[in-house]
């Protein structure tokens, strides 16, 4: 990311105070993170690529702020974060949005790539609604917030991005994405106490159906 104006828009959407940590993963050479060190406590960089981590170290050695870690995200514990703002890796997308809805946050700006935007925001009946949109939709309001030009990018990527926004409600326990994945396994099932297929449920119907399921257990 290379273009000054975006990088000015997100950190000014994620709306940073002076007394927050705010957790950037894929840092790359830290464009997104200078400018997010001047708007808040701390930033913990992460990001896995060794020539990437070598140049942020030089680039960041007399800043006290900025916090790199070296690792892949997907593997690595988070420490203890308000806010996240990133580019974040298109090619583990699913993923790490799986993971860090399962911590504690309050918002969470990030680019991604439209077509895996459009999942998140997708709804019940729809091609797109998937486990991802229920846990993401469940635990938190997402929304797009802008589309991005290709070419403030380099190198260009072959997809469209966009900036999404994502307020947490509550961390997802690790036993619903469980759940939620499990029952996607098994989209087009008709519930009896619905009388819907499963695609068919609202993200808050399933959270509701997990919670039922998880007292039975007891």
């Amino acid at each position: 990311m290379t273009d000054k104006n975006l990088i000015r828009k997100i950190c000014d959407y994620a709306d940073l105070k002076d007394d927050e940590i705010v957790l950037e993963i894929g840092a790359g050479t830290g464009n997104l993170t200078a400018e997010l060190s001047e708007r808040c406590r701390n930033v913990i960089a992460i990001e896995r690529d060794e020539r990437l981590v070598n140049f942020l170290i030089k680039r960041f050695k007399d800043d006290s702020k900025v916090n790199i870690i070296k690792g892949d995200a997907l593997k690595i514990s988070f420490p203890k974060f308000d806010k996240i703002v990133a580019n974040l890796p298109y090619s583990i997308s699913r993923k790490i949005t799986e993971k860090f809805l399962t911590h504690k946050f309050s918002t969470a700006i990030l680019v991604e790539q439209k077509e895996f935007a459009e999942k998140l925001m997708a709804k019940p009946k729809t091609a797109n609604y998937r486990a991802i949109s229920v846990i993401v939709q469940a635990s938190s309001d997402v929304k797009i917030l802008d589309y991005i030009d290709r070419k403030v990018f380099f190198p260009v990527p072959a997809v469209d991005s966009v900036i999404v926004k994502v307020v947490q409600k509550f961390p997802a326990e690790e036993n619903f994405i469980k759940f939620v994945k499990g029952m996607f396994n098994r989209r087009n099932k008709i519930l009896g106490n619905f009388g819907k297929r499963i695609y068919e449920l609202t993200p808050d119907e399933i959270f509701e159906l997990w919670k039922t399921s998880e007292n039975l257990l007891y």
